[in-house]
């Protein structure tokens, strides 16, 4: 596959089926956490309104997608999440990305540290003050996200109803502060994935 054909965007409805496919069978092969429920997987209102970015390859298939929801205040996160915040911090207005999900075949290639990079360029262009996420014990970006300086912190009282956590779940943050450093990493670390695959369209 020659990557340099390669491209990101914006994605929107039109890819709603392909999101899915994406998003169905990175979730079904999780050793994190068992999902109960994939219909919840599938594009809706949410997306329509968040900013779903995508990893595509010469023949326009997508490869990979993270999706990022703008966060106006600490209980907007907390219903968003399923559980309270463990950490007095003020992070808001922020990112929340989730629904991170990379075809099986094309991991380990850095496309969702790609989409990460995408998302902190849009962070330090706003007024944000922090990105976060829920991650899971033994996930494969655990430890780029502590070298990306990540503050991790763990929720005592999780509850979603359509997953089932088989390790442990983490509330990680990054603060305002932390974003200019994080993108430079992200753009050495994965400059080859990075200038394989440019940004196409609008935001």
């Amino acid at each position: 596959m020659n990557l340099k054909n390669g491209y990101v965007r914006r994605l929107k409805k039109t890819d709603a089926e392909a999101v899915f496919a994406v998003r169905k069978e990175a979730y079904e092969s999780s050793e994190q956490f068992k999902t109960l429920n994939f219909s919840y997987l599938e594009w809706n209102d949410v997306d329509d309104i968040a900013i779903v970015l995508g990893v595509f390859d010469e023949h326009n298939e997508l490869l990979a997608s993270l999706r990022g929801e703008i966060i106006k205040n600490r209980k907007e996160a907390e219903d968003k999440l399923h559980y309270t915040l463990p950490t007095e911090k003020d992070l808001f207005p922020g990112i929340l990305l989730g629904r991170g999900a990379t075809m099986r075949n094309h991991r380990n290639m850095g496309y969702n540290s790609l989409l990460r990079y995408y998302f902190l360029g849009l962070g330090i262009d706003f007024p944000f003050k922090s990105i976060f996420a829920s991650v899971f014990e033994q996930a494969p970006r655990v430890g780029l996200l502590r070298d990306m300086n990540y503050k991790f912190t763990m929720p005592e009282d999780s509850k979603d109803n359509d997953i089932e956590v088989l390790t442990c779940e983490y509330f990680v943050y990054l603060e305002r502060k932390s974003f200019l450093p994080s993108f430079n990493f992200l753009q050495t670390k994965f400059k080859e994935p990075i200038d394989a695959h440019p940004w196409e369209g609008l935001i």
